[in-house]
């Protein structure tokens, strides 16, 4: 696995199309609803949210260091893949580190690089779906953030 700083090297960010490639896998894995049957279609479901989300909304799996994200709590599913798929661990602990969104693009891009392909994959779908991805405490955390402007609306009138 190259390092976050032999990736980062010669590049500022990785934009949506990059997971284009990703295709091919999503159609064998992904199921159409849910989180599938299989730890392959698990996987495959929270690294695709993981990404959907960031590129759609702007959301961060732990908005409690360097990123806030938006508004939509996805900590389950990168608590789920810490859990149960050890080798997640060292990519996922980045977002301890994580000043700017070219960073956290870089952390989605290496989940995707090492977790959206065949020999991984196909080694998952030989085990059953294992707990449950919508609903996995953890590590990582969601912080609802809410602003002061609403108080001082309420005060106003």
């Amino acid at each position: 696995m190259k390092s976050y700083a032999e990736t980062m090297k010669g590049k500022e960010h990785v934009d949506w199309e990059y997971f284009n490639k990703f295709e091919e896998i999503n159609e064998k894995y992904l199921p159409l609803s849910g989180q599938g049957e299989t730890m392959a279609t698990q996987i495959c479901t929270v690294v695709n949210k993981l990404v959907y989300k960031w590129y759609n909304d702007g959301d961060v799996f732990d908005n409690t260091h360097g990123l806030e994200g938006w508004a939509n709590d996805l900590s389950d599913y990168a608590n789920w893949l810490y859990k149960h798929v050890f080798q997640s661990q060292a990519i996922l602990d980045r977002i301890e580190n994580i000043t700017h969104e070219s960073e956290y693009e870089f952390l989605l891009k290496d989940l995707s690089d090492n977790f959206l392909n065949e020999t991984t994959l196909g080694y998952y779908n030989t085990l059953p779906a294992i707990d449950d991805i919508y609903d996995c405490k953890g590590k990582f955390k969601f912080v609802e953030y809410y602003g002061e402007d609403e108080d001082d609306e309420d005060e106003e009138m």
